[in-house]
């Protein structure tokens, strides 16, 4: 499962990361300095763990024992 979570964590901590510094650049948080942005994609990677893992789960709990023949 690990390996699923790294390679989900990989596509996810982008993500999060650049949504979260889109959205501080939209509301002029960042006009003095750049610690915004590096706070805001910080915070996207730290969410990106908990969500990857989660995912992770998911995908091999669904994946598991749910295949139906027709």
């Amino acid at each position: 499962m690990l390996k699923l979570a790294v390679l989900i964590f990989i596509l996810v901590a982008p993500t999060f990361a650049g949504t979260l510094v889109i959205g501080v650049l939209t509301a002029n948080m960042a006009l003095d300095s750049a610690t915004p942005i590096v706070v805001a994609s910080a915070l996207g990677v730290l969410a990106a763990v908990p969500a990857s893992w989660l995912i992770a789960k998911a995908i091999l709990r669904d994946g598991r024992g749910s295949h139906t023949h027709a």
